[in-house]
C-alpha cells in the first residue's frame, strides 16, 4: 500500500519522555545551578509540541534577555548523550513492527528533529539499528536535513536516498505514510503530501493533535501495521 514508512523517533517507535525531561533538569542544574529545575508540569506541554530544545529553554529560561540558546542546547545535548540513553527504551512492539514491515519488504526509514547521533545510538543500544539503512535516518546535524515540518529534508535527501538504494521504482514518490506523534509530524505529512498516522500514546498534545484530524490514528505501535495493509 505505501511505498515508503517514515517513523518519527521520539514518542512514536522510542519511548524517551523520561531521558528529554531529565535530561532538561540536568541542564538547568549545570547552567543555572541558582534557579529551581522546572517542573514536570511545566516541561511537558513545551516537550508535547515538538518544539526544538532552543524554545523549549527560552520558554523555561527566568530571563530570556540573558540566555545563551547555543550554550544551552549544546549543554543538554552534551548530557542527553551522558545520561539520557539509560532512560531510552523502546516500544515493546518495536522490533515486532520493525521485523514485521522488513518482512514484507516496505521501505522504511526515521526523519527525527533529534541529533541523529542520539537517535543511531539508541537504536543500536536496542539491537535495532540493523532494520533502517543508513542513509535512511535523518536527524540534526546532517548535511541539508532542516527541521521538520520543513518538507526539504524528504525532498531533498530522503526520497532520493530511497531512490539511490533501488527500494523503489521511478523519479516521483509514491504513497508514503508518516508516523508520528506530534503536531509538527501531522504538519511535515501534509507537507510532504504523505498520509499522517498519528500516535496517540505518544508525546503529543490530544486535544492539538486531534484537531488536525490525521489520516489514521493509533493507540499502540503496533496497529500501525493494520495501517499498512490497509486494515483499519
Amino acid at each position: 500500500m505505501y511505498h515508503l514508512v517514515i517513523f518519527d523517533f521520539d514518542g512514536t517507535i522510542f519511548d524517551t519522555y523520561d531521558a528529554i525531561q531529565h535530561s532538561i533538569q540536568l541542564t538547568f542544574q549545570q547552567l543555572l545551578p541558582a534557579h529551581p529545575v522546572p517542573l514536570p508540569r511545566d516541561i511537558r506541554p513545551l516537550v508535547s509540541t515538538g518544539a526544538p530544545p532552543g524554545d523549549t529553554f527560552r520558554s523555561l529560561h527566568p530571563d530570556p534577555t540573558t540566555f545563551d540558546e547555543a550554550a544551552w542546547v549544546t549543554t543538554y545535548r552534551e548530557l542527553y548523550a551522558l545520561h539520557g540513553q539509560s532512560r531510552t527504551r523502546p516500544y515493546p512492539a518495536a522490533r515486532h513492527v520493525l521485523e514485521a514491515l522488513h518482512a514484507r519488504k516496505v521501505p522504511i526509514a526515521i526523519i527525527s528533529n533529534k541529533s541523529v547521533v542520539a537517535v543511531k545510538a539508541a537504536l543500536e543500544k536496542a539491537d535495532l539499528l540493523r532494520f533502517f539503512p543508513d542513509p535512511l535516518i535523518l536527524g540534526h546535524g546532517l548535511a541539508g536535513v532542516l527541521r521538520k515540518p520543513d518538507p526539504s529534508s524528504f525532498t531533498e535527501v530522503l526520497w532520493p536516498n530511497v531512490q539511490a538504494l533501488g527500494t523503489v521504482g521511478g523519479r516521483a514518490a509514491g504513497p508514503v505514510l508518516m508516523v508520528g506523534d506530534t503536531l509538527t509530524d501531522i504538519h511535515y505529512a501534509r507537507n510532504i503530501g504523505a498520509a499522517s498516522c498519528w500516535c496517540r500514546y505518544g508525546q503529543g498534545d490530544p486535544a492539538e493533535c486531534e484537531r488536525l484530524q490525521p489520516d489514521h490514528i493509533i493507540d499502540a505501535l503496533e496497529e500501525v501495521l493494520k495501517v499498512v495493509e490497509g486494515t483499519t
